[in-house]
């Protein structure tokens, strides 16, 4: 296995793993505001907003770019696949359910408005645990198998490309956050070479705070 394909699938991995984290952090965090202290709720209503987005963004790429190629070439993981877009719009809409409950809370932080938004992110967190160690654990081997390094490279380069900065020093935060020191080198290692430097001279402080340990 190339390095290329070796740290496209760590990304895969290591974002999945902060996304289950921040969706676990964010609820208990939440959990604890109490009623009357605004400042605390529209602060971690940013974060959860930053959460979604990225989330949101994450899925769409392999929504335009992944799942069509795969249900092009592998008829017996066809059904794998079709599962995998499926629970992404089972997520798609519990982001909605969040969307809804979001807006009372912050305008209230009245406690039944923050228990409603903690049930709608509990539920998200579930079908997100599902999804995300379902695709770890089957859909990136289907995947190995059936695309090429280079195919693998252009999907991350298509999705690099997407992200101007700060957006990329985000999504980098977000892959490397809970990464090791080999993870995090087998990332980096693959980045072009501005982009490399650039996240070692000011990345650092664009790790998004919703899922700092």
């Amino acid at each position: 296995m190339t390095t290329a394909l070796r740290a496209s699938r760590h990304e895969t991995v290591l974002a999945h793993r902060a996304f289950r984290r921040a969706s676990a952090l964010l609820a208990a965090r939440i959990a604890a505001v109490e009623p009357g202290q605004p400042r605390r709720a529209a602060a971690l209503a940013g974060r959860l907003r930053a959460y979604q987005r990225a989330l949101r963004g994450h899925q769409g790429c392999q929504d335009r770019l992944l799942w069509p190629v795969l249900l092009a070439r592998c008829d017996l993981g066809a059904d794998l696949v079709l599962r995998m877009r499926a629970q992404h719009e089972r997520l798609a809409g519990t982001l909605t359910a969040i969307d809804v409950a979001l807006p009372g809370w912050v305008a209230t932080t009245a406690e039944d408005d923050r228990d409603r938004l903690v049930a709608a992110l509990v539920e998200h967190h579930a079908v997100l645990a599902e999804h995300v160690d379902e695709e770890d654990r089957d859909l990136l081997p289907l995947a190995a198998d059936h695309l090429a390094a280079h195919e693998w490279q252009a999907l991350r380069a298509q999705l690099l490309a997407r992200l101007r900065r700060p957006r990329l020093f985000t999504y980098l935060g977000i892959v490397l956050t809970h990464a090791d020191r080999a993870e995090r080198r087998l990332v980096l290692a693959t980045l072009p070479r501005r982009d490399r430097l650039g996240w070692y001279l000011v990345g650092k402080p664009w790790r998004p705070r919703w899922i700092r340990p």
